[in-house]
C-alpha cells in the first residue's frame, strides 16, 4: 500500500506539473519565482492576477511565459541579465523569460531552445512596448505591457499534436515476448513517474531558498535604511539643542528682531524631530522590511525638510560673528585700498589729459565727468571709514553698515576711473566692439520672442537694448559718443542676460557663459601682451610699483585660463581684472630712468620729472597699441565667508527619463541554443 501511494503522489504531481509549468528562479542577478517575479512589490495584487490568467491560458496552448518586473538591470547588458537569469533558473527548453525594468524603461526576452521563432518574440515584444507608453511607466501599463507580450505569443503561434494510438483486436495472446513487452513499458512509465517527482522536489527546494534570498534582500536593504535614518535622527536630535543654546548667544548679540528667522527655523526643527521620534518607535516595532524602509524614508524625508533651513540660518549667524570679529582687520585693509584708489584718481586724471590729445572731444564726452564722479565717491568712503572706525568698539552693527557703505563707494570710484583707463583700448578697436555688442543683445531680444517671455518684465528691457542699439549705431556714423554708447550696450545686454538666465536652459547658460568667457580671456591676453611689450621697452623707466601691477596681470591671466574650463564665470572675473590691471599699466606715465645711486636731494628732482611729455605717449602709443580688451567694470577684493557648511539632510530621490522612439538589439550565445532581444520604450 506504501508503494501505491508513493506512486499516485508522484502521479499528482507530475499533473500539476504539467497544468501548471515547472518554475525557475535563479540566484543572480534576480531570482524568477513562478509565473511574475516582482521583488520590490510594484505590481498590485490584481496586476499580478491579471498577468497570471493570461500566462495559464497561454501554457494551455504549449507558450510557457514567467514575467520579471524589476527597476533597473545593476548595469547590465538586457540580453547579457537575461540570459543569465535563465541560466540560473534551470526552465526548460522553450521556456520564455520577459522581463520590464521600469526605471530603466528597458524591455525584452529571451529563450533556451524550444519552437517559438525569434519573428513571433520581435512581434510580441513590439506589441508589449506599444502599452508602455507612460512616462514614467505605472505598473498598470506594465502589467498591460506583459499581458500583450503573452498574448500575442498565443495567437501568432501555431501548435499541432499529433498522436497515433494503436488497437489491437484483444485476442488473447500467451506468447513470451508479448508479456515482456507490456513489463518493459510499466518499467518505463514507473520511472517516468519517479523522476518527474525528483524533479518536483528538486525545484521545491529551489523555490524555498530562492524565496529565502529575496527576503533576506528585502531585509538587509531595509535595514541599511533603517540605521541611516536612526543616524540622522540622533544628529539632527543633537544639532536642535546646541542651535537652542546658539540662538540666546545670537539674542544677545544681534538682538531679538535680528533673530527672528533662527527661532522659526529652530521650533520648525524641533516640532520634526519630536514627529520623527514619534515615527521611528513605529519603525522598531514594525517587522515588516518594507514598512520599515518606508518609515524610514519617511523620517529622512522630514529631517530635510527642516534641518536644512535650520543650517542655512546657523551659517549665517557664524558668518556674521566672523565678520564682527574682523571687523579692525577689515576697516584697515578698507583703508589701505582708499589710499590706492586716490592715487589711481590722480593717473586717471592725467590719463584723460593724455588722451584728450590724440582723441576728438565728442569721443570722450562720456568720460570728462568720471574724476569728478570718483572723486566724491572717494570723499564718500573716506567719510563712511572713519564712522566704521568710530563704531567699531561701541556699535559694531553700525560700523558693519558704514564698511558696506565704504566698499560699495570704492567699488564705484572704481568704475569711474577703469573706464578711464581702458578708454585707449575700446577706442581703437572701437568700431569692432560696437558692432559685436550689438549684434550680441540683438541675439537677446530674438531670444525674448522665442522663449515668450513675460512682456509686462521683458518690454522696458527690449525698449532699453533698442534704443542702446540705436546709440551704437549713430557712434558707428560719427553721430555720437562711442563711449557712453558701448557702456549702454553692455549694460543693457548684462540687464537682459540676468533676466533671461531662468528661462534659459542649464546648458545654453554654461554655453553662453563659457563664450564669454573664452572671448574675454582673449582679450585680456591681448592687453597682457601689450602691457609687457610697453615695460620691456621702458624697463628703466619703470618703477617696482608698475611692474607688480603687471604681474599681477599675469597672475589673474593665468587664473582666468585655468578657471576657463571648470568655471566659466571665474575665468570671466579674472579676465577683467587681468584687462584693468594691464590697462593701469599702459596708463602710467614714464618716469626719468635712474643713473647714480640713490640721493636725498634728488628727490625733488625726481617727482617733478616722473612723468613724460604729450609727444612721447603719443609716439609709444603708435608704437605698441593693438586691438585690446572690451571696455568693462570690476570690482576690488572679495569678501570672504566663513562657517562650516552643513550637510543635506533627507535621502536623495532618484529619477527615470526616457529618449522617443523605440531601438532594439538580439544577442545569442554559444551553446544551448539561447537567444534574447532587448529593447527601449
Amino acid at each position: 500500500m506504501s508503494r501505491i501511494r508513493r506512486f499516485s503522489l508522484v502521479a499528482v504531481l507530475a499533473t500539476l506539473l504539467l497544468t501548471l509549468g515547472a518554475p525557475a528562479f535563479a540566484t543572480a542577478p534576480v531570482t524568477t519565482s513562478g509565473i511574475v517575479t516582482d521583488p520590490g512589490g510594484w505590481l498590485s495584487d490584481s496586476e499580478r492576477t491579471l498577468i497570471e490568467t493570461a500566462a495559464r491560458s497561454a501554457r494551455a496552448k504549449g507558450i510557457s511565459v514567467d514575467v520579471v518586473i524589476v527597476d533597473n538591470l545593476s548595469g547590465i547588458d538586457g540580453v547579457e541579465w537575461c540570459r543569465k537569469t535563465l541560466n540560473a533558473s534551470g526552465t526548460s527548453d522553450g521556456n520564455i523569460i520577459y522581463y520590464i525594468a521600469y526605471d530603466e524603461r528597458v524591455d525584452g526576452e529571451c529563450v533556451n531552445g524550444g519552437s517559438i521563432s525569434q519573428s513571433a518574440r520581435d512581434a510580441a515584444r513590439t506589441a508589449a512596448e506599444s502599452k508602455l507608453a507612460s512616462k514614467p511607466l505605472t505598473s498598470s501599463d506594465a502589467a498591460a505591457g506583459a499581458v500583450a507580450f503573452i498574448n500575442t505569443l498565443a495567437n501568432r503561434s501555431t501548435t499541432s499534436s499529433s498522436g497515433t494510438s494503436s488497437s489491437g483486436s484483444g485476442t488473447r495472446s500467451t506468447s513470451s515476448e508479448g508479456r515482456g513487452g507490456a513489463i518493459i513499458v510499466l518499467i518505463l512509465i514507473v520511472g517516468g513517474f519517479i523522476g518527474i517527482g525528483l524533479a518536483v522536489s528538486s525545484s521545491s527546494r529551489r523555490n524555498e531558498r530562492a524565496a529565502e534570498q529575496v527576503t533576506l534582500t528585502r531585509t538587509e536593504d531595509a535595514e541599511k535604511k533603517v540605521s541611516q535614518a536612526n543616524r540622522q535622527l540622533l544628529a539632527a536630535d543633537e544639532q536642535v539643542r546646541s542651535a537652542t543654546d546658539e540662538l540666546d548667544f545670537a539674542r544677545a548679540q544681534f538682538g531679538i528682531a535680528a533673530t527672528d528667522q533662527f527661532a522659526r527655523a529652530l521650533e520648525a526643527a524641533r516640532d520634526s524631530v519630536a514627529r520623527c521620534f514619534d515615527t521611528q518607535k513605529q519603525m522598531n516595532d514594525s517587522t515588516n522590511p518594507i514598512s520599515r524602509a518606508n518609515l524610514a524614508t519617511s523620517i529622512m524625508r522630514d529631517l530635510g525638510t527642516s534641518m536644512n533651513p535650520l543650517s542655512a540660518v546657523q551659517a549665517s549667524f557664524e558668518k556674521k560673528r566672523s565678520e564682527q570679529a574682523t571687523l579692525p582687520n577689515r576697516i584697515t585693509e578698507t583703508h589701505e585700498r582708499l589710499i590706492e584708489q586716490r592715487a589711481d584718481l590722480e593717473r586717471a586724471k592725467a590719463e584723460l589729459v593724455s588722451i584728450a590729445g590724440i582723441y576728438p572731444a565728442q569721443m570722450l564726452a562720456s568720460l570728462q565727468d568720471n574724476p569728478e564722479q570718483a572723486a566724491a565717491l572717494l570723499t564718500t568712503a573716506g567719510a563712511a571709514l572713519e564712522e566704521a572706525q568710530r563704531m567699531a568698539e561701541t556699535d559694531r552693527a553700525r560700523a558693519e553698515s558704514a564698511l558696506d557703505t565704504a566698499h560699495r563707494a570704492l567699488m564705484m570710484a572704481t568704475h569711474q576711473t577703469d573706464a578711464i583707463f581702458s578708454a585707449k583700448s575700446d577706442l581703437d578697436a572701437i568700431h569692432d566692439r560696437l558692432g559685436a555688442a550689438i549684434g550680441s543683445i540683438s541675439s537677446d531680444i530674438n531670444d525674448v520672442s522665442s522663449l515668450k517671455a513675460d512682456p509686462a518684465i521683458f518690454d522696458p528691457l527690449v525698449a532699453d537694448a533698442r534704443a542702446a542699439i540705436s546709440e551704437g549705431q549713430a557712434a558707428l556714423l560719427n553721430n555720437g559718443d562711442p563711449l557712453a554708447a558701448l557702456e549702454h550696450l553692455r549694460s543693457s545686454e548684462a540687464n537682459i542676460d540676468a533676466a533671461l538666465a531662468p528661462l534659459r536652459s542649464k546648458r545654453d547658460n554654461d554655453e553662453r557663459a563659457l563664450a564669454a568667457a573664452r572671448s574675454q580671456v582673449s582679450l585680456a591676453e591681448s592687453a597682457v601682451m601689450r602691457a609687457q611689450r610697453y615695460v620691456q621697452g621702458r624697463r628703466g623707466a619703470m618703477n617696482m610699483n608698475v611692474r607688480s601691477t603687471l604681474h599681477d596681470a599675469e597672475h589673474s591671466l593665468e587664473a582666468a585660463r585655468e578657471a576657463l574650463g571648470s568655471d566659466p564665470n571665474e575665468a570671466t572675473s579674472q579676465a577683467s581684472r587681468a584687462r584693468t590691471l594691464a590697462d593701469r599699466v599702459m596708463a602710467t606715465p614714464l618716469a626719468r630712468p635712474d643713473t647714480s645711486w640713490y640721493d636725498e636731494d634728488d628727490d625733488d628732482d625726481r617727482s617733478s620729472n616722473s612723468g613724460s611729455s604729450l609727444g612721447e605717449q603719443i609716439l609709444w602709443s603708435i608704437l605698441f597699441s593693438n586691438s585690446g580688451s572690451s571696455h568693462s567694470s570690476s570690482s576690488w577684493g572679495s569678501s570672504s565667508s566663513w562657517g562650516s557648511s552643513s550637510s543635506s539632510w533627507g535621502s536623495s530621490s532618484s529619477s527615470h527619463s526616457s529618449g522617443g522612439g523605440f531601438s532594439g538589439s538580439s544577442g545569442s550565445f554559444g551553446g544551448g541554443g539561447f537567444s534574447g532581444s532587448k529593447g527601449h520604450f
